[in-house]
C-alpha cells in the first residue's frame, strides 16, 4: 500500500479499516485497526515510518517501513510458532530491480515485449488513472514510459506498445471499470478490451498470444476462477475458438495468459475444479507448443503436465508470504504434479522475471533471472524445463 500522511492520521486509519474489510465486515474491521494497528511518525518530520500489525492468523504480527508514504519492507514474526524471529517477506528494492532489468532487457533489444499476468497495483481506492492513482504513477515512472516505441514490424502485427497485461483481482480492486489498465495502456482497447470483456489475443512472429480474466476475488474461495466478462465456460469456448484457429493457420506456438495459477503447492493455491482450464489446454498439446503464464501466489513454481509448460511467477516485486510457516505448502494429492523450481525445497524470498526466447522450428527457451537478497549469490540466472 502507499500511505500518505499528509492528511493525517485519520486517512491512514480509514485506508486501513478498507483493507481489513476485504475479509471481514466494516464494523469489524474498524474495531481491529483502532485495537491492533500502531502506527509510529517520526517526532521531526511527522511522517509516518512505522507500522506493526495484525498478519494472516492470531499469532503473526507483521512490521512495515515506510518512507515517502511507500512501504519499503515488511517482516512478520509468528509469536507462537517462531517468537522473536523477524522473517523479511517484502522489499520495495525487489520489485525496483525487476522493473529495471526488463526495461534494460527491451531497450537492448533483448527483448521484444512484456506480458504482465497481473496485479501490478494494489487498488483502485486512491484514485483510478495515471494522473490519480499513485500506484499507476509508479508503474509508469518504473516501466511503461521507460519502454521504447513499438518498432514497425510490431505495428504491423497491430501491436501498439511493448507492455501487455492479462487483468488481475487487484486491478478490478476499487476500479471494477479497469479505468487504470485502460489510461495505462490505452492501446488495449485496439485489440478489443473494453470493462465488459477483458480478455484478448493477437498474433506475432507466428504465435498466438492469449489473454484470459480469471476473475475478481472472494476470500472464501481466494483462487476462485468466477470471471464475469466474460464467464468461464464462454471464456473456455472462446480459447477454444483461438486455438483452433491457430491450428488452422499453422501457428505452432502459443501463450496463454491469466491470473490464477492452473497448478500450486503454497499460498493460496490452484483454481479449484471444476473451473480449471488444464483439461481445455492440454488438449491441444499434441498440435502446439503450449505455456500458460500465471501469478496470484507470490512465489516461483513450474510444472509441466500433459506436454503444457505452466509458469506460476510471482516474483516480480509483491510480498513473499508463502515463505511463512505454514503457507510454504498445501496438502494436495499423492499424485499432484511437482513443482520443478523449488523441487520439495520451502520457497524463499526471491524477485525475478523470465525471459522467452522463441525461434521457428525449435522449442521455446525459457531462461529465470533472479535477485534473492538474503543469498551469498544475490543474482543468478536458471535456464528453466531443461
Amino acid at each position: 500500500m502507499y500511505l500518505p500522511n499528509k492528511d493525517g492520521q485519520p486517512d491512514l486509519v480509514k485506508l486501513f479499516v478498507e483493507m481489513f474489510g476485504l475479509a471481514m465486515p466494516e464494523k469489524v474491521a474498524e474495531a481491529v485497526v483502532k485495537r491492533d494497528v500502531k502506527m509510529t511518525f517520526d517526532p521531526v518530520t511527522g511522517q509516518l515510518i512505522q507500522v506493526v500489525m495484525p498478519f494472516e492468523s492470531r499469532s503473526e504480527v507483521m512490521t512495515l517501513s515506510v518512507d515517502q508514504g511507500w512501504v519499503t519492507e515488511a517482516s512478520v514474526e509468528d509469536v507462537k510458532l517462531l517468537p522473536g524471529v523477524h522473517r523479511t517477506m517484502f522489499r520495495l528494492s525487489g520489485g525496483d530491480w525487476v522493473s529495471r532489468e526488463i526495461v534494460r532487457d527491451v531497450r537492448s533489444g533483448r527483448a521484444r515485449f512484456v506480458i504482465n499476468s497481473g496485479d501490478v497495483v494494489w487498488w483502485g481506492n486512491q484514485g483510478l488513472t495515471v494522473e490519480q492513482s499513485p500506484y499507476w504513477q509508479r508503474v509508469n515512472d518504473t516501466m511503461l514510459r521507460q519502454l521504447p516505441p513499438p518498432d514497425d514490424e510490431m505495428r504491423a502485427a497491430g501491436l501498439e506498445g511493448r507492455w501487455y497485461i492479462s487483468v488481475g483481482n487487484h486491478e478490478v480492486w476499487g476500479d471494477p471499470q479497469i479505468a487504470g489498465v485502460l489510461s495505462a495502456v490505452p492501446y488495449l482497447k485496439d485489440l478489443g478490451v473494453t470493462p465488459d470483456r477483458l480478455i484478448y489475443k493477437f498474433d506475432f512472429k507466428n504465435v498466438r498470444f492469449i489473454f484470459l480474466w480469471s476473475g475478481k476475488y472472494d476470500y472464501r474461495s481466494p483462487s476462485l476462477w468466477d470471471a464475469d466478462r466474460p464467464k468461464y465456460a464462454e471464456q473456455m469456448t472462446q480459447l477454444q475458438q483461438w486455438l483452433d484457429d491457430a491450428k488452422a493457420k499453422g501457428i505452432r506456438k502459443a501463450f496463454i495468459i491469466f491470473h490464477y495459477p492452473v497448478f500450486a503447492r503454497s499460498g493460496l493455491g490452484p483454481i479449484p475444479e471444476p473451473d480449471n482450464p488444464h483439461k481445455v489446454i492440454a488438449s491441444y498439446a499434441k498440435d502446439i507448443e503450449l505455456a500458460v503464464f500465471n501469478g496470484h501466489v507470490h512465489t516461483t513454481e513450474l510444472y509441466e503436465v500433459d506436454g503444457v509448460k505452466y509458469l506460476m511467477l510471482g516474483g516480480g516485486g509483491a510480498e513473499q508470504d508463502p515463505i511463512l510457516p505454514g503457507r510454504t505448502s498445501i496438502k494436495v494429492p499423492a499424485d499432484y504434479p511437482l513443482d520443478l523450481y523449488w523441487k520439495g525445497q520451502p520457497p524463499k524470498e526471491e524477485y525475478n522475471y523470465v525471459l522467452v526466447d522463441v525461434e521457428p522450428g525449435q522449442k521455446t527457451k525459457f531462461t529465470l533471472n533472479r535477485f534473492r537478497p538474503w543469498a551469498a549469490e544475490p543474482f543468478a540466472s536458471v535456464d528453466l524445463f531443461t
